[in-house]
């Protein structure tokens, strides 16, 4: 299914959030300076859904196999969908980070790397050293969570915090 057939979310206030349910509660996300801006998609059943094998990555709609990051890039700008997100191979060294998260918001898109843990039985998004990360089984498993959960997004260059939900899968 291409991005354009999922329904779009509703229209909310900047400070609205629809990740149903939440799994942690709203004031966690103030203490740490975060300010929800793009709605999640509501009512996601993930039942069903569960992908445990890395192997299924090429039949995924999040999935850009053959993408480098420029087009990735060039692909999710041309969309202009808050939430709108990819999986791409990494540009650098495929050993530890194999695969980066790509994920527009208010015409950026941040590219998070996916770093693969214990020999790849885990796998964690975002650069190492964080304290308490996440971790996934499978990147699918990944994109699963944070189609319900907020991702936090950071602008490296102003430190500014944003959250958003995966919203809009795309194959560039």
């Amino acid at each position: 299914m291409h991005a354009s057939s999922y329904p779009l979310p509703p229209q909310l206030s900047p400070r609205s959030h629809l990740c149903p349910p939440p799994s942690h509660p709203r004031h966690l996300f103030s203490a740490m300076g975060m300010q929800i801006t793009a709605p999640c998609c509501p009512g996601t059943s993930l039942s069903g859904c569960v992908y445990t094998q890395d192997s299924d990555l090429l039949a995924q709609p999040w999935y850009s196999g053959n993408c480098d990051r420029h087009a990735v890039e060039s692909a999710l700008l041309r969309l202009q969908k808050d939430g709108t997100y990819t999986v791409r191979p990494s540009s650098g060294p495929h050993g530890s980070q194999p695969f980066t998260l790509a994920v527009l918001l208010r015409g950026r898109v941040f590219n998070i790397p996916i770093r693969r843990l214990d020999g790849g039985r885990h796998y964690a998004l975002g650069r190492e050293g964080r304290n308490h990360e996440e971790l996934f089984s499978s990147v699918a498993t990944m994109v699963q969570h944070f189609m319900r959960h907020p991702l936090p997004l950071v602008d490296r260059r102003s430190g500014s915090r944003e959250l958003t939900c995966l919203l809009f899968p795309t194959k560039p």
